[in-house]
């Protein structure tokens, strides 16, 4: 490779260096004993979920589920195999997540609030996991819209 090619290449990567994720797009919240708490809240379809797990290398429990307009999450199933290890659902109807998963995955969990799911994820999580919010879905009656899901998902993490 020539001298040019290899500084404008650096001159790329540097320039993505700064960039910070906007909020709801696979912000990180905090970390917490060693557990890393992504607010994806943003990925309301199964294309946005897939990239949020395909990115991240480590162990995920999933929070997941909201208002389920018959989402085929088969894309997900290859996905979920390898990296979730337990998933948390929160939605109006969540038969179509227990359906596709409960045969791979031992952990499903159902819970009511977004503050439950946090709990929840915090006590069955060990260090070198990321709790991942990416419902594949869009909110159901429990928030106005994915920036107040994202927003509870956050203030759950903060009173951990």
């Amino acid at each position: 490779m020539t001298e040019k090619i290899i500084n404008r290449r650096k001159a790329i990567i540097k320039s993505f260096r700064p960039f910070t994720n906007v909020p709801d797009r696979m912000e990180q919240v905090s970390i917490k004993n060693g557990v890393v708490y992504i607010n994806d809240s943003k990925a309301e379809n199964i294309n946005a979920t897939y990239f949020a797990l395909q990115s991240i290398k480590k162990p995920v429990v999933w929070i997941a589920g909201g208002d389920d307009h018959k989402t085929d999450y088969w894309e997900l199933m290859s996905l979920v195999r390898r990296k979730v290890e337990a998933i948390i659902m929160i939605g109006s109807d969540n038969t179509r997540l227990n359906v596709y998963f409960t045969p791979v995955i031992d952990e499903i969990y159902e819970v009511d609030s977004m503050q439950e799911a946090v709990k929840l994820a915090y006590h069955i999580s060990e260090p070198g996991t990321s709790v991942l919010l990416s419902p594949a879905c869009k909110p159901d009656f429990r928030f106005a819209d994915y920036q107040d899901r994202g927003r509870q998902f956050v203030d759950a993490v903060k009173n951990l």
